[in-house]
C-alpha cells in the first residue's frame, strides 16, 4: 500500500503539472490591423533618364509535402462586424491562430514589411510572411478565398517574429475589400445564394524580393503546416446590380 505522503507528493507534482500546462495554453499577443498604418511601400534603386517602372515577376511555390510539417495551427474566425455584405464591402474580421502541435512555431508578426529592407534597395533580401484569409463557402461542396491581410517578420529583426509555444494563440483583426477572381469563377455561388457561412485560414511563407529601378522580382514558398479549422460564422453575400 502506497503511503499517505508519497500520494500527497504525487498530487501535488500532479496539481503542478496541470497548473503549468494551463498557463501555456494562452492568448500571447494581439494586433489590429484596421488602427495601424502598416509600413508597406519599398524603395526602388534609383533609376536613370527616360527609364519606368515595368511590372514584375512573381514565383509562388505551395507546400508540396504537407505530412512532413514544422508544425500545427488551428485558425478560428471569432467575429465579423455583421453577417451580410456586398462584393465590393469591407468587412472587419477577427481571428485567433492557436498552436496545437507539440513543438514551438515562429510567425511573424509585423505589418510593416518596409521595415524588412536592406538599406541598399538594390539587394535581395528575405523575409517570411503570414497571410490570413478569409474565406467563403457554400456547405461543404464549394469555398473562395475572399479576402485577405498579411504580416511580416524576418528573424534578423527584432521584435516581427513571435514564437507561439503548444497551446499559445495569437489574436489578429485586419480589413479587406470582398472580391471575386478576374475570371467570374464563383460569382454563381454568390448569384444564386448559396454561400452560408464564412471562415478563416492562415499560411506562412519564406519570401525572397529583389528590386531594380523598373520591376520587382518575388518567390514565396509555402511553409509545410497541418491545419485545423476553428470556429466558423454564417455570412450572406450579394453581387451588386450591374
Amino acid at each position: 500500500m502506497r503511503h499517505p505522503q508519497t500520494r500527497s507528493v504525487a498530487l501535488v507534482v500532479a496539481l503542478a503539472i496541470s497548473v503549468a500546462t494551463s498557463c501555456r495554453a494562452q492568448e500571447v499577443a494581439s494586433i489590429d490591423l484596421t488602427k495601424v498604418a502598416a509600413r508597406t511601400e519599398l524603395r526602388r534603386p534609383p533609376s536613370t533618364s527616360g527609364t519606368r517602372q515595368s511590372g514584375g515577376i512573381a514565383a509562388d511555390y505551395r507546400c508540396s509535402n504537407a505530412t512532413n510539417s514544422t508544425g500545427v495551427l488551428r485558425t478560428a474566425l471569432v467575429s465579423l462586424d455583421r453577417s451580410q455584405y456586398q462584393i465590393g464591402d469591407e468587412p472587419t474580421f477577427e481571428v485567433t491562430v492557436k498552436n496545437v502541435g507539440s513543438n514551438p512555431l515562429k510567425i511573424p508578426f509585423s505589418p510593416d514589411l518596409a521595415d524588412l529592407q536592406p538599406e541598399d534597395p538594390a539587394q535581395k533580401f528575405g523575409y517570411f510572411e503570414l497571410r490570413v484569409s478569409l474565406w467563403v463557402a457554400a456547405g461543404e461542396e464549394w469555398a473562395m478565398g475572399i479576402g485577405e491581410v498579411h504580416l511580416y517578420g524576418a528573424e534578423d529583426h527584432a521584435n516581427t517574429t513571435l514564437t507561439l509555444r503548444p497551446g499559445e494563440w495569437v489574436r489578429i483583426t485586419g480589413k479587406d475589400k470582398l472580391r471575386v477572381p478576374s475570371d467570374g469563377s464563383g460569382v454563381e455561388h454568390i448569384h444564386s445564394g448559396a454561400v452560408d457561412h464564412a471562415y478563416a485560414q492562415v499560411s506562412i511563407y519564406q519570401m525572397e524580393t529583389l528590386l531594380t529601378p523598373t520591376s520587382t522580382a518575388t518567390v514565396s514558398r509555402e511553409i509545410c503546416l497541418r491545419q485545423t479549422r476553428g470556429k466558423k460564422m454564417p455570412i450572406t453575400i450579394t453581387a451588386p446590380e450591374q
